[in-house]
């Protein structure tokens, strides 16, 4: 077999020297290939160690193939099989390795890009929680019960999902239902305002994230409205609690009428630790 891809008679001295110099030096330029895009990598923000090494190994791998096809024309190999098994080797090698060309691509984009960070709270249509970790493979999210989910990258970027922590703050809103006692409805509004930003976790800067009431319905001497809270993202269900009982004892005099709900969406309440 090898006699039909290589004819060994007509190598000299030269050549097998030159083909064993090509391997050499392919090695060498390999390892120094290896080493800079390693350091490049490094330099770069957003990309991981772990990726880094990754690219740093195909790099080298690439070059080292040259050195070797460098060799082989040395040794007059011809160049048609060469290319066949070139070819071969490439699709199967697209076929095999396409699931994970496509994650570690997509790791790639999600590390320089950064739609989510570790230490976000994000939702996907199967999947809710906190991020992990970010690998070159997989999102690693710790569920609301406590599970590690391994989202495969390419999956994660290629679906919706919400970023809960993109912003700094969440808003969550309740519902008040209490006679007027007297108050008008403006004087009403402003105390649901002012018992809302005594709870502690409430943010009340910037302005636009204070407390804020209004009326919905207004009659026979009821006011429906509805009060907003912005707080620290994955905290939705233990500020909301807070500010319902904190409305709820300042409403008591009011009569048993007074009713006091929560509006947290359900996804939401699923993404938070318990």
């Amino acid at each position: 077999m090898s006699g039909e891809f290589l004819d060994w008679s007509t190598l000299s001295a030269w050549d097998v020297t030159f083909a064993l110099l090509s391997v050499v030096a392919g090695w060498i330029l390999s390892r120094l290939v290896r080493r800079g895009v390693l350091a490049l990598m490094g330099r770069l923000e957003g990309i991981s160690a772990e990726t880094g090494r990754r690219i740093a190994s195909i790099s080298g791998i690439v070059v080292l193939l040259f050195g070797i096809g460098v060799a082989l024309s040395f040794l007059g190999a011809p160049l048609e099989p060469l290319l066949a098994i070139v070819i071969i080797v490439a699709i199967v090698a697209l076929l095999v390795l396409r699931g994970i060309a496509d994650n570690f691509s997509a790791g790639i984009v999600l590390q320089t890009r950064k739609p989510v960070q570790p230490g976000d709270q994000v939702e996907t249509p199967d999947y809710d929680g906190t991020v992990e970790e970010l690998t070159s493979r997989s999102v690693i999210v710790r569920s609301f019960d406590g599970r590690a989910v391994h989202v495969p990258n390419a999956a994660f970027l290629n679906t919706p999902f919400v970023n809960g922590s993109a912003f700094g703050a969440n808003r969550t809103e309740l519902e008040v239902r209490t006679p007027l006692g007297g108050l008008g409805v403006e004087a009403m509004l402003a105390e649901l305002q002012r018992v809302a930003a005594s709870v502690d976790g409430v943010r009340m800067e910037p302005v636009e994230q204070a407390p804020w009431a209004r009326a919905l319905t207004i009659g026979a001497g009821r006011v429906t409205a509805r009060v907003q809270v912005w707080h620290e993202p994955g905290r939705s269900q233990s500020v909301g609690a807070a500010v319902v009982q904190a409305l709820a004892a300042a409403l008591a005099d009011r009569g048993p009428d007074v009713l006091v709900t929560s509006e947290l969406p359900t996804s939401m309440t699923r993404m938070e630790e318990r």
